[in-house]
């Protein structure tokens, strides 16, 4: 018995660890306010920016205690300044409204607590370009979360977005409080906006309520702040929810209307969908049926969407289906999974810590996808074109990692990659096996078997010499 708890024991030990909640800081300490300075406390969530449009922009923080909080948003080109006062309450939201678009606001909380101050910068206006990031599936991967932030907060975009499963659980507010404070570097001064993941308890109903009360999103769509869409520079993003049905659902009539609506848009010449779970991927899920049985990826094809995204599967991968660029990335910190086939369609998939940065400007968007060092991992440019009534994606220039060959260099074969062994069919949920901090767990059973040898050899010969 010592010998099977001491197996089971060495085998429960994981790589995974956990790590403290970092600290909310905003400034120096010990400024003085009056002079301009910045006196940080404590506060559960620090100040963070949601939903910028070109003439509004929401805060939201969380103070330990109830109190009455003051927020100044001054112009750093005018200096006009907006001033709003939440509470007195510990989850504290604020809407400036009537803003100028593409302008820089410098912002300032007051609280018992302490001063907390940054920057941020609305909307712009249609053809200017922009560029933004996307990543997902970080989950309860702390550190690997951390380190992706940090790689993500040296790009210069105007905002971000996460593919969903934000937490390992989103019914326990802790796990929340932990992914603000992750983030914070980014969402200090850029908003985030999310895709709604199985993990955040979207279908039980669990952990909605800290959904909507940790994020300020669009309530444009059929279910609040779940299914949405945003309009920035000359291009449309799509959120929707992949943990509900589809067929015959508010969700799909709403996106089928839109998708039409704005591809006939003439300020409209992108168009960008993000899901969780995807309509076609190399990894272990699998894809999501519901999206083809309700007809929205031929609606995607037919009205022109640039690229969908998603998570789910723990990977990277870039596909291209009759037209259609899906990626998947789900590196955002969750133990990576393994990439279970290799399909036709697929031109690059890797099991990966990553994110994905894009530059839009008029027709053309140029994507690439970074591992959490930076060091790029997939490149491409695509271009809208419209044919009358009929919007198509031209791609200009593709670098896939490994296939890159130089102009003057003759270009040779690429040998073909050997696929990883399959999952088997009925798996409900691909895991990653972890790695004992001892090594291999096979010495230890083969000991285990040993000694069990010879304990029943030693026994076997006592009962024959009492014989």
């Amino acid at each position: 018995m010592p010998y099977v708890l001491l197996f089971f024991t060495l085998m429960s030990q994981s790589e995974t660890r956990t790590v403290p909640l970092p600290p909310t800081s905003g400034g120096l300490k010990g400024k003085d306010p009056k002079k301009g300075g910045l006196v940080v406390g404590y506060l559960e969530r620090s100040p963070y920016v949601q939903n910028v449009t070109k003439t509004a922009l929401s805060f939201l923080w969380e103070t330990p205690t109830y109190e009455k909080c003051v927020i100044k948003l001054t112009a750093a080109s005018t200096g006009v300044e907006h001033t709003l006062t939440s509470g007195p309450s510990r989850h504290h939201e604020v809407r400036f409204t009537g803003l100028s678009p593409q302008t820089r606001y410098a912002y300032r909380v007051e609280s018992i607590q302490g001063v907390w101050a940054g920057t941020v910068e609305t909307a712009p206006g249609t053809d200017t370009p922009f560029s933004f990031l996307v990543f997902g599936d970080n989950r309860n991967g702390h550190q690997a979360h951390r380190n992706i932030i940090k790689a993500m907060t040296v790009e210069a975009a105007s905002f971000f977005i996460n593919t969903g499963d934000l937490t390992a659980d989103g019914a326990d507010k802790a796990n929340y409080i932990r992914f603000l404070r992750i983030e914070a570097p980014l969402m200090k001064r850029i908003p985030l906006f999310p895709v709604v993941g199985n993990h955040e308890n979207a279908f039980a109903g669990g952990g909605l309520a800290h959904w909507r009360r940790f994020f300020a999103l669009p309530t444009d769509g059929p279910e609040k702040e779940l299914v949405y869409s945003f309009v920035w520079g000359n291009s449309r993003f799509f959120f929707l929810d992949t943990n509900k049905p589809f067929v015959g659902s508010r969700q799909a009539k709403w996106f089928r209307e839109q998708l039409q609506a704005t591809a006939f848009d003439a300020k409209v010449k992108h168009i960008f969908v993000f899901v969780h779970q995807s309509p076609y991927t190399s990894g272990p899920h699998g894809p999501h049926q519901g999206i083809h049985e309700a007809g929205l990826v031929d609606d995607m094809r037919r009205f022109g969407v640039d690229m969908t995204f998603a998570a789910h599967d723990h990977i990277y991968e870039r596909g291209r289906v009759d037209g259609l660029n899906y990626i998947v990335t789900g590196g955002g910190g969750a133990p990576t999974y393994f990439v279970r086939t290799h399909k036709p369609f697929s031109i690059l998939a890797e099991p990966t810590y990553h994110y994905c940065r894009l530059n839009v400007q008029g027709d053309t968007v140029e994507f690439s996808a970074h591992h959490s060092d930076g060091s790029l991992i997939d490149f491409f440019t695509i271009k809208k074109v419209r044919d009358g009534d009929n919007p198509r994606i031209e791609v200009l220039s593709e670098h896939r990692k490994g296939l890159h060959v130089a102009p003057s260099a003759p270009k040779l074969p690429v040998p073909p990659k050997e696929s990883p062994p399959a999952q088997m069919e009925n798996e409900p949920e691909p895991q990653t096996l972890p790695r004992s901090r001892f090594g291999s767990p096979i010495p230890y059973v083969l000991g285990l078997l040993g000694s069990l040898v010879l304990i029943s050899a030693f026994a076997w010969s006592r009962l024959r010499r009492r014989r």
